[in-house]
């Protein structure tokens, strides 16, 4: 055999490890996307949700798309007391642990769980999940409950 011949076979084989790792690596790092929506609902009370402060689109869904394994995600919007005279005390729930059976979670920044809203104000909200690293790709649905203790 030729030193050419050897020199570009000892070539084409640490090409060849090298590109398999480059493969394998890229397979153990992929994410795969799901598919995350929230259906809002309202309870008694004055508490309602707009995307805007004209109070002109209503927080009916919320569709964060295609989230990837290990991310987190988030929507801003405002949270009203429609209420004219008296304050409301804010209260959120979700079913989102029965739902991901824990896999994704979610939180509201500022925490305005026991926020008191004075009659007709508003603050703005980010609702924020975070998706764990091993959460199986699938679409995910779950609801969102806000109300208010008047």
């Amino acid at each position: 055999m030729k030193k050419s011949q050897i020199v570009f076979a000892i070539v084409l084989a640490i090409s060849m490890l090298g590109a398999g790792y480059a493969v394998s690596s890229l397979v153990i790092t992929h994410s795969i996307p799901s598919e995350v929506n929230v259906l809002v609902r309202y309870g008694l009370g004055p508490i309602t949700a707009y995307w805007d402060t004209g109070k002109i689109d209503k927080v009916l869904t919320i569709d964060f798309g295609n989230v990837l394994q290990g991310d987190t995600a988030y929507v801003y919007f405002y949270i009203f007391n429609e209420n004219a005279t008296y304050a409301a005390s804010v209260n959120w729930t979700s079913n989102i642990n029965t739902v991901t059976l824990g896999k994704i979670t979610d939180i509201f920044y500022p925490d305005i769980r026991g926020w008191d809203l004075e009659p007709g104000a508003n603050v703005g909200v980010y609702y924020e999940i975070s998706v764990a690293p091993d959460t199986p790709a699938q679409k995910y649905t779950w609801t969102l409950n806000l109300g208010a203790e008047v």
